[in-house]
C-alpha cells in the first residue's frame, strides 16, 4: 500500500501528496539546519522538515517512515472514537484492540481481539467507523455466517440512523 502519491498541476510541477482522513494534502519538504526530522500537519498541507544532510540523498524511505508515524499518531485518536461508536451501536465490546501495521489488510480479528492497521486513517471517518463495526461483528460470529451478516446489517442500519441524527456535529455517535 503506497502512502505517497504524485500529482501534477497546470504548471507541470510534480509534487507529493498524502491522504489523511479522506483529504489529499500537499507534502512540503524543507531541508533545514536542524538535528532531527520534524513533521507538522495543517488542514491543507503537511510540512516535513529534514536535516540538511539528507538533501542530496534518496530520502523516500525517510519520508515514508515520517508519514507512517503521522498515521500512527492520528490512528490513536480516530480509532478510539470509532471503537466508542461501535460500542454504543452494538452494546458490546471485544476483549481488546491494538493498532499495528498489517500487510495488505486494514484489520484482523484474532481471539476476540481486533488489530487495526493505522494506515486506515488515509480514508475518511465513515470508512474507519464502518470497518470497525465490521471487525466488532467478526468478534462475535464467523464472517459470512448468517448471524454475522444479520448483526452487521443491523449495526450499519443503526450507524446510518446515528449519522443522520448526530453527524457531523458530534464525534461520538449516541444511539437513543
Amino acid at each position: 500500500m503506497s502512502i505517497l502519491n504524485f500529482k501534477s498541476n497546470l504548471n507541470s510541477k510534480t509534487y507529493l501528496t498524502v491522504s489523511v482522513l479522506g483529504s489529499t494534502l500537499k507534502l512540503n519538504i524543507k531541508y533545514l539546519d536542524i538535528p532531527a526530522i520534524n513533521l507538522d500537519k495543517t488542514d491543507i498541507e503537511i510540512n516535513l522538515s529534514l536535516p540538511k544532510k539528507y538533501k542530496n540523498m534518496d530520502n523516500m524511505e525517510i519520508i515514508n517512515l515520517a508519514i507512517q508515524k503521522l498515521y500512527n499518531k492520528i490512528a490513536e485518536t480516530e480509532i478510539e472514537y470509532a471503537m466508542e461508536n461501535a460500542r454504543y451501536i452494538l452494546n458490546f465490546a471485544p476483549n481488546d484492540y491494538s493498532i499495528k501495521r498489517l500487510e495488505n489488510e486494514f484489520y484482523r480479528v484474532y481471539k476476540n481481539t481486533i488489530i487495526i492497521n493505522p494506515d486506515i486513517v488515509r480514508f475518511n471517518r465513515e470508512v474507519i467507523n464502518t470497518t470497525v463495526l465490521q471487525a466488532f461483528c467478526k468478534t462475535k460470529y464467523k464472517s459470512n455466517s448468517i448471524a454475522y451478516k444479520k448483526l452487521l446489517n443491523e449495526a450499519l442500519n443503526k450507524y446510518e440512523i446515528c449519522k443522520i441524527k448526530n453527524y457531523p456535529s458530534s464525534r461520538i455517535l449516541k444511539v437513543s
